[in-house]
């Protein structure tokens, strides 16, 4: 959630997260009204926010007329319940290794910040406009900021995906060569052994690396990244199918419950019902 203090704008989670793949921010957006409904009426209880990242903003920025208009009125409708989560899943390994906090370890800071300084310009001395933090901060205002660079994130993307592929290709092969390699750099890790990025990120590698009918290309580099990060700091994300059964070959541990576009109808329903047992305990 975003809050105010006396040194500025400040982000934290508050109690629940979330991470929605973009088919699941589309199909919440233009699906089933009281489903939406739902979903928001949660997050707005202040003890749930939405998981967002940069890759988020830049694809939904493709959407065109209505389906636009109702994506970036449903990410408004969220308000300051939203996290800006860090796509670069290198430089959260890197933060937990120098044992950053969790809640520390996956804020996006720069992307913050720069959303924050492009909506502020509208807010310039003697503008004569009163700050409104759930104005500076609309979501769907994003899409609009972000949208003259969408080739350039798509092309990174992609980038991305073949650099993944060809490093699990490179893997297997030394894996193949050396039966013990895969033990020594990508050991099978037990969740209470490793901070929570970490964790994921290594026995994710390893279970690419041991199914070799999966080939990696196109958008799958950033799919990883979602599916590392989603998994590692949400109480619930979505998923596709396939990256749903690569996280559900991981070792037993409490991270996110995942769900595929044919369960997002159980994903609000479980969020409902775990807000409502928190409820009943305090």
């Amino acid at each position: 959630m975003i809050s105010f203090t006396s040194s500025g704008p400040r982000v934290s989670v508050s109690g629940l997260s979330v991470y929605l793949d973009n088919w699941a921010i589309g199909d919440l957006a233009e699906g089933d009204p009281s489903r939406r409904r739902r979903f928001i009426d949660a997050l707005c209880t202040g003890e749930a926010d939405l998981v967002f990242s940069v890759a988020n903003a830049a694809e939904l920025t493709g959407a065109q007329g209505e389906s636009r208009d109702s994506v970036k009125a449903f990410l408004d409708e969220i308000r300051l319940h939203w996290f800006p989560m860090e796509l670069n899943v290198k430089e959260v390994l890197d933060r937990e290794a120098r044992g950053a906090d969790p809640g520390k370890s996956c804020v996006a800071e720069e992307f913050f910040a720069g959303y924050l300084a492009h909506r502020m310009k509208e807010y310039t001395p003697g503008a004569g406009r009163v700050i409104d933090p759930s104005e500076v901060f609309r979501l769907g205002a994003m899409l609009d900021w972000l949208g003259p660079q969408r080739e350039t994130i798509r092309k990174t993307s992609a980038t991305l995906g073949d650099s993944l592929g060809n490093m699990i290709c490179r893997y297997r092969a030394e894996s193949e060569r050396n039966p013990k390699w895969l033990d020594q750099t990508f050991p099978v890790t037990q969740f209470n052994r490793l901070p929570p990025a970490t964790f994921t990120y290594v026995n994710l590698v390893r279970a690419l690396i041991e199914t070799k009918a999966d080939r990696l290309k196109g958008n799958d580099g950033l799919d990883f990244c979602h599916a590392v990060m989603g998994t590692a700091f949400s109480s619930f994300a979505t998923l596709d199918k396939n990256w749903k059964r690569r996280v559900e070959s991981l070792p037993p541990h409490r991270l996110a419950f995942v769900y595929n576009p044919l369960e997002l109808d159980a994903m609000v329903t479980d969020i409902d019902l775990t807000l409502k047992r928190r409820a009943a305990r305090r």
